[in-house]
């Protein structure tokens, strides 16, 4: 579903902005869609195993260093 804000009721309006976390302008338009459970697939990884992916994610989007054999590896045909 497509609306555009001001059409929406203050209730309503008020309900997206609170899910949102921020103001809506009265320009904006807002879609509204659901997904069945099937959609979100659960994490095989642990939680301590998904938080050591997301350290050595971070560590190589903060520091993007790469030396010249991964980097040709990467690029490979």
């Amino acid at each position: 579903m497509l609306h555009r804000v001001k059409d929406l009721s203050p209730e309503n309006r008020q309900a997206v902005e609170a899910l949102l976390e921020r103001a809506l302008s009265d320009d904006e338009p807002v879609s509204i869609k659901t997904l069945g459970p099937s959609t979100i697939i659960p994490s095989a990884l642990s939680s301590e195993e998904r938080i050591a992916a997301f350290r050595t994610l971070n560590e190589r989007l903060v520091s993007p260093v790469v030396d010249e054999e991964e980097f040709e590896a990467a690029f490979a045909d």
